[in-house]
């Protein structure tokens, strides 16, 4: 059954936009022609943008900053000397205007974080409430807005300052609603899968900014950076409002064949979720979920330290240089962007073959994500000064790392779908707290410089974590839905029902 072209204009004046323009760059028509009949696919992959534009405007200060500030001596490094000084080379006439100490160029970047933490419960609280489509639609723009106007509160640091942790605030609920819109949006049998490549987009978004970033802040200036990055997203808000509904019951441009494969697949999150009572005291006496709070807090150590203190080990330790630092730390976010929905795509055929559960599905992502990235990190603390095998084991170990993605951060959408983005909201809180005590603990132990023994402090502290998030998951985890998922029903068939999905 197809779309009824006549009675929706809009929607195929867009349909054909895009194959021209697909035209131009080698695509077929046919090979694209399955995802406009698709609206579900549509869907995804404006999820992925989405978490391409929320992770590109977190990323971006931490590149534009160089721009911004006048330069300082770094800390000293006696580790690697073999190596040179080509970690001290800066570029000089990119030094910019402001006098802001490290300290306070690190407060600029972390209370970002800060605002993040502050804004996830009530985020996701709002994300199963309210109409999702609206409350995505506000992350979006306001985050577009507040990185528009960051060139304008520059100079008054305070206010610089406040900016940032209100985008924090606000960019905290892309992940509960994006959790919530899984569970309206995805099929059950594709799952791992699409969770996959709409996560692929926090990948490519950090990719996109860091590469882009650079370039527009050596050929235009740092306050480009933050203009050009905050226009674009306001084409996605115009195309999502135009064209996407809060769910499929209500999407104008969707079959009605595709309409009911959605709303009748197992966990659909049904509309009148955001009006159903709330069940406290089940979800906090849960065990699955409390191994996911765990699981979420330890296991996202490694997913930060990779994130925000990689280049500062390469720069300090290993001594790269700011291009060379930035080249190979943006390559493993790019290879997540490919292998995460492989793996997500090799977890739903085993489970739809038989082979095992979704529970097992989750539980292997969840060691992918823990075990290698720990082993690899044992061996880079003790590797020395061996550049080439401490630099590909740190590459390898966020390509690993990424599949936290298809693993424990879509874990809410299993356990209940119809409180996905208020499990996610309660989860996340306490596992972002390791994006800001990481930079604290770095920033505190090398002080006086930078030494393979105070790092060695840290990579432990990441690497227990790490292996302490895999063993509670392996044995209390769960990815079957919950019976509080349904508190009025009082329906046990849907219990069964998602016992009968664990044995198949």
């Amino acid at each position: 059954m197809d779309i009824d072209h006549r009675s929706n204009p809009g929607f195929y004046e867009f349909r054909r936009v895009f194959l021209k323009i697909s035209k131009v760059f080698g695509f077929q028509k046919d090979s694209l022609l399955f995802v406009f009949k698709k609206v579900r696919y549509l869907f995804a992959i404006m999820l992925c943008i989405a978490n391409m534009i929320i992770y590109g405007l977190k990323v971006n200060m931490a590149i534009a900053i160089v721009g911004m500030v006048k330069l300082e001596k770094s800390v000293a490094s006696d580790e690697c000397p073999e190596f040179g000084d080509l970690s001290v080379k800066q570029i000089t006439d990119m030094e910019g205007p402001f006098h802001w100490s490290t300290t306070q160029q690190g407060l600029v970047i972390s209370i970002y974080f800060a605002g993040y933490l502050i804004g996830m419960f009530p985020s996701g609280y709002f994300a199963d409430r309210f109409n999702t489509k609206l409350v995505l639609l506000i992350c979006v723009l306001a985050n577009s807005i507040l990185t528009i106007i960051v060139p304008i509160c520059a100079s008054i640091l305070s206010l610089l300052l406040f900016v940032r942790f209100f985008m924090g605030i606000m960019s905290a609920a892309n992940l509960p609603i994006v959790n919530v819109l899984l569970g309206k949006w995805v099929v059950y049998e594709e799952k791992s899968m699409w969770v996959g490549i709409i996560y692929a987009g926090t990948s490519l978004g950090t990719v996109i900014s860091i590469l882009t970033s650079g370039l527009i802040l050596k050929d235009l200036g740092w306050e480009a950076v933050f203009y050009i990055h905050g226009v674009l997203p306001l084409l996605w808000c115009i195309v999502f409002y135009c064209f996407f509904e809060d769910s499929p019951e209500n999407q104008k441009f969707i079959t009605e064949e595709e309409r009911t494969l959605l709303t009748t697949t197992y966990g659909h999150r049904t509309p009148q979720s955001s009006k159903m009572k709330i069940p406290w005291k089940a979800i906090f006496t849960s065990v699955p979920f409390w191994a996911l709070i765990w699981t979420n807090t330890l296991g996202n150590f490694c997913w930060y330290f990779l994130l925000t203190q990689m280049p500062l080990y390469m720069n300090k330790i290993l001594r790269y240089d700011i291009q060379s630092n930035a080249m190979i730390t943006c390559s493993p976010y790019l290879m997540n962007a490919i292998i995460n929905p492989l793996i997500g795509k090799a977890l739903d055929a085993g489970r739809n073959k038989g082979i095992w559960s979704q529970t097992t599905a989750r539980k292997i992502a969840v060691f992918i994500s823990a075990v290698p990235p720990g082993i690899f990190l044992i061996i880079i603390m003790y590797s020395g000064c061996r550049r080439i095998l401490a630099t590909v084991l740190l590459v390898l170990s966020i390509v690993v790392c990424g599949a936290i993605f298809v693993g424990h951060l879509c874990n809410q959408n299993d356990l209940a779908p119809n409180y996905a983005g208020i499990l996610m909201g309660i989860t996340n809180t306490p596992g972002t707290i390791s994006a800001f005590i990481l930079p604290a603990l770095v920033g505190a132990l090398m002080e006086e410089g930078h030494t393979f023994a105070r790092w060695r402090i840290v990579f432990w502290i990441t690497v227990i974590a790490q292996f302490l998030a895999f063993l509670i998951f392996v044995t209390f985890g769960s990815a079957k839905i919950q019976p509080w998922n349904y508190p009025e029903s009082g329906d046990t068939n849907l219990e069964q029902m998602g016992e009968r999905r664990e044995r198949t």
